[in-house]
Order: C-alpha cells, then sequence, then structure tokens
C-alpha cells in the first residue's frame, strides 16, 4: 500500500529526515503514484501527473496539508490516458505533458483547467516515438526533447490507439532522445534522435534542457516478460520467469548529458554511474546550476539523491 502525497525537503536535507511540506489526502486528488513532478517558478506553482487518473493537477507550491488542487486538467477532449513527465514553458505561457500510453506530446496553455482540448498534438508514425516517458521544454531555442523507452522501426507504425501498444510491442528498438522544434504539430519526424549502442540508451525516464545540454536519466531497467503479450505462449528464447522485483534494477543505469545539436549514436558528454552512484532504478531528474548540482529519484531504493557536478553546467 502507497501514501500518495507529495513532500518538499530542505535542499540540503540528507539521511532519514521528514519533509517540510506535504501535500496528500483525498482532496488533494492525488492517486497511487504520480509519474512526473515539475515546478513552475514563474508562477510558483508544483504540477503533478496522474496516469491512474488521466489527470494532472496544480498546487500552490507553498501548500501544505490535505488541500484541493488549483486547476485539474482531465476529460476526453484533453486526450490525456497516461500522463507521465511534464513540464512548464514559462516564456510561451504552456504545459507540456507525455502521455506514455498514447506516445503522444500534449500541449496545453499553463493556466489550463478542466476538460480543455490540447493546443497542438505530436504524434504519430513519424515521430517514431513509443512508450513515451518524460519530455522538456528548451523555450530559448525553441526545442521539445522527449524520452522513451522504446522506438519504431520502419514500418513498425505508431503507438497510436491504447489496443496498438500490444500489436506493435515487437516492432521496436531501444529507446532514444527525441528532438522536436517546440512549435511542432502532428504526424512529424524529429528533427534529431539521440540513439544507438555508442550512447548507452536502452530505457531512458527522465530529461531535462538547460544552457543548450540535455541531461538524462537512463534507468535501462525493467525485464522481458516470458509471454507474448496479449497472448499464452512464451516468448522465443524464454529462459524462465523474470526476477522477484518491481523496480528492474539496473546496473547499467546512469545520467548522461548530451548537447542539444547531438543527433544520432552519440555517446554522452559527461556520465555519472556505477555501484558508487547507488542508483537502482533512477527515474526523475532535476536541476540546479547555480549550485551545480543533480537531483535523481530512485523508485528503486526509495531515496532522492543529489549529485555535486558543477562541470556538467
Amino acid at each position: 500500500m502507497t501514501d500518495p502525497r507529495i513532500g518538499a525537503f530542505a535542499r540540503l536535507a540528507s539521511g532519514n529526515v521528514e519533509p517540510k511540506r506535504t501535500i496528500y489526502g483525498n482532496i488533494s486528488k492525488l492517486t497511487r503514484v504520480a509519474h512526473g513532478i515539475s515546478y513552475d517558478p514563474a508562477r510558483d506553482e508544483i504540477w503533478a501527473s496522474e496516469p491512474l487518473a488521466s489527470s494532472v493537477v496544480a498546487f500552490a507550491a507553498g501548500t501544505h496539508g490535505e488541500v484541493p488542487p488549483l486547476r485539474v486538467i482531465q476529460g476526453p477532449k484533453t486526450q490525456i490516458h497516461q500522463p507521465w513527465g511534464l513540464q512548464v514553458d514559462d516564456l510561451h505561457h504552456e504545459l507540456v505533458v507525455a502521455d506514455h500510453a498514447t506516445s503522444n506530446i500534449l500541449i496545453f496553455p499553463w493556466d489550463a483547467n478542466g476538460n480543455v482540448a490540447p493546443l497542438r498534438v505530436i504524434g504519430g508514425p513519424r515521430t517514431k516515438m513509443r512508450a513515451l516517458a518524460d519530455v522538456a521544454v528548451d523555450p530559448r531555442h525553441n526545442l521539445l526533447v522527449a524520452v522513451t523507452y522504446s522506438q519504431n522501426l520502419p514500418g513498425g507504425g505508431g503507438t497510436g490507439p491504447l489496443t496498438a501498444k500490444f500489436e506493435q510491442a515487437e516492432a521496436a528498438q531501444p529507446g532514444g532522445i527525441f528532438i522536436f522544434d517546440r512549435t511542432a504539430n502532428g504526424n512529424v519526424p524529429p528533427k534529431a534522435l539521440i540513439a544507438g549502442p555508442h550512447t548507452g540508451i536502452r530505457t531512458p525516464s527522465g530529461v531535462q534542457v538547460w544552457g543548450g545540454r540535455i541531461y538524462a536519466v537512463v534507468g535501462n531497467a525493467g525485464h522481458e516478460d516470458p509471454y507474448v503479450l496479449a497472448g499464452d505462449l512464451p516468448r522465443k528464447g524464454c529462459m524462465g520467469p523474470p526476477p522477484p522485483s518491481l523496480t528492474g534494477g539496473s546496473p547499467d543505469a546512469f545520467i548522461g548529458v548530451w548537447k542539444i545539436t547531438d543527433n544520432g549514436d552519440v555517446g554522452p558528454l559527461f556520465v555519472i554511474h556505477g555501484p558508487a552512484s547507488q542508483m537502482v532504478a533512477p527515474v526523475g531528474i532535476a536541476l540546479n546550476p547555480g549550485a551545480g548540482e543533480l537531483y535523481v529519484t530512485d523508485g528503486g531504493v526509495g531515496a532522492t539523491f543529489t549529485f555535486l557536478a558543477p562541470q556538467f553546467f
């Protein structure tokens, strides 16, 4: 059983410490899991994605206790099914949402509320995206950067309707970092795709952009189901059930940094990885360039890690 909540900690907090503030309770509309948490400094607000409720919710950043959200985006017009990562573009007053179920990037007005249609939608076979995990916006360079667990092979088709996830599950290759024009709309190809064996990327899960660089957390986690999706036959070469782990932790997890001008099978400029990092199944990433710090949440150990790496910025 989990305790749905958003906790705010002191920046220098370390160890088994209590949060300074907590948002929780039924009226908060927080569900069992929020795959994405984003802070909007321009309006001092916190956004959270709720994949089990097909919604995104906003709170005043100083909120504490069992309180209702300021705004809720939810309903059939929104095209939100399983929202994961999200981020606010303060310069252009937009909210960008990554939908895992449809692999669509949805762009809303930053003050959207209720059952409202997105301003733009990036999605379809030409995007090559499948199992979208997170998205970041670079308003200065007019870019959207997304990470996906996998990508469609030529002719494999897009994720499209929810049922197509099962039909297309076999027509995919390891994930990557997808770069689009910020104002892109519809079924459009990425202007750049960072993917391939030299990148080290298999299943990236979080991304941020700052100062002309892309910061991605690559969990490389998960297991292959022993049975064919939507079927009852063992996969070819199946050697038995997956490890008894909900996290799918991987020793290959890392934090990587790329340039926004990179394209193709390009290795990262900087990397944090290995046993000393203590990462097992890292998911989310946040940046504090002024302090030279990176913050990573890890579902495998139930912790948030702070890394001091001023050279990354």
